[in-house]
């Protein structure tokens, strides 16, 4: 969408004298334009001379005018006082402040059936004792004491070093070493398709279908055609003597359609020996695919040990040094890694009608809080084992 200018004219009342746009004057009389004498179209807007300079396209997009008060001409937006007589622009007048909308009155609240406040006074009444029996439906926290606390520390050590592999080529890490070809292997079975023949036949392809199925089109050009473009200019007065023009302009886009051809294709059909069966199913028969097999050798990281440490006290401790150490030493380009990980079980004291409970702590810090014999608030609810700790009152301040 392109956008122009282009300037108006107007007609004195007083000696019918055409003045162009720009002048807020009569050119022939004198006299100032007044409100009665319009901004007139050209006739032929389309060749109308397009506005450029840079005084005029200033007047052009300056706003509408604006009229004087005092003698009724006409003023450009950005003159601050009227050319004509002196005065000043017209201040801007105040709309009365609007009477804030009446408040509806308020309908009159009622009240509730007396059979819905004694519905009401009975639920109400009701609700205490199945407080109370909902409470005394959960398990409650047992206060038992440890019997027994184990801990176990494990230290995972892995190695990396050159391993022995063997595989097909697809297998083989682009840095393998000491590659070494051993014949050739069973890689998979083809599934080949038997008691069918191949037939010729011609087909006519037909807007992106044919008689066969839809995925079997075949394409071979394209034919487009171009929409014919069409402009038009639409003026709007700027209210100022001049006029805004805009073209817009639809069409000439390029439209595609693909071409389709006959072709010539083939499909296998089955062949049977009995010309009477009705079912066409087609026979399929396995053929062994070989592939060439590898050895190679390629670092990589691999197990090699685990180490544990166990207890049956608070006091814990890793494997040592010395456990930690290989039995074999590290080859030239061999090294090692370790990961650790901690696990602690705590027993507590059951009753006679029910076993011990079992509690998993999460950290040392955890663990070392269950001595032997200390009690504990123990919940069990869904399977799940828990230690509820109680809260203990912030001592009273000093005097």
């Amino acid at each position: 969408m392109s956008e122009r200018h282009i300037e108006m004219f107007w007609r004195c009342s007083s000696c019918s004298h055409r003045n162009l746009g720009r002048h807020q004057v009569c050119q022939q009389c004198k006299n100032a334009k007044d409100g009665s004498e319009e901004y007139e179209m050209p006739e032929d807007t389309a060749s109308a001379v397009t506005v450029t300079d840079e005084a005029l396209l200033r007047m052009a997009t300056a706003g509408p005018n604006w009229r004087c008060a005092y003698c009724e001409s006409d003023q450009r937006a950005f003159d601050g006082t009227c050319k004509n007589c002196g005065a000043g622009l017209p201040e801007p007048t105040q709309e009365p402040p609007q009477a804030a909308p009446a408040r509806p009155e308020s309908s009159p609240r009622k009240r509730l059936p007396w059979y819905v406040w004694a519905l009401l006074i009975g639920v109400l009444a009701c609700c205490p004792c199945f407080i109370c029996n909902s409470g005394s439906m959960k398990d409650k926290p047992q206060a038992l004491q440890v019997k027994e606390v184990t801990w176990e520390h494990t230290v995972s050590v892995e190695r990396y070093r050159l391993v022995d592999k063997e595989g097909f080529a697809e297998d083989r890490p682009d840095a393998a070493l000491q590659v070494k070809a051993l014949g050739k292997r069973h890689h998979h079975d083809e599934q080949i398709l038997t008691g069918y023949e191949t037939v010729y036949y011609t087909e006519q392809r037909q807007d992106g279908y044919t008689t066969e199925s839809y995925k079997d089109k075949e394409a071979c050009g394209e034919d487009c055609t171009t929409t014919p473009k069409k402009c038009k200019e639409t003026c709007t007065s700027n209210k100022n003597g001049f006029a805004t023009c805009k073209e817009t302009c639809t069409g000439g886009e390029e439209r595609c359609k693909t071409r389709y051809c006959s072709v010539t294709k083939t499909r296998k059909v089955p062949r049977y020996v009995d010309e009477r069966r009705s079912r066409k199913e087609p026979r399929y028969r396995s053929e062994p695919r070989d592939a060439a097999w590898f050895s190679w050798k390629e670092w990589t990281w691999s197990h090699d040990r685990d180490v544990k440490a166990r207890g049956n006290t608070l006091t814990t401790h890793w494997p040592t040094e010395a456990e930690l150490k290989p039995a074999q030493g590290l080859q030239n380009g061999e090294k090692e890694r370790e990961a650790r990980t901690a696990s602690y079980s705590v027993v507590f004291q059951g009753s006679e009608a029910k076993p011990g409970v079992t509690y998993t702590p999460k950290s040392l810090e955890e663990f070392q809080r269950f001595g032997i014999g200390s009690t504990h608030n123990v919940e069990e609810k869904d399977g799940k084992v828990s230690i509820v700790v109680e809260e203990k009152a912030p001592a009273a301040p000093s005097k």
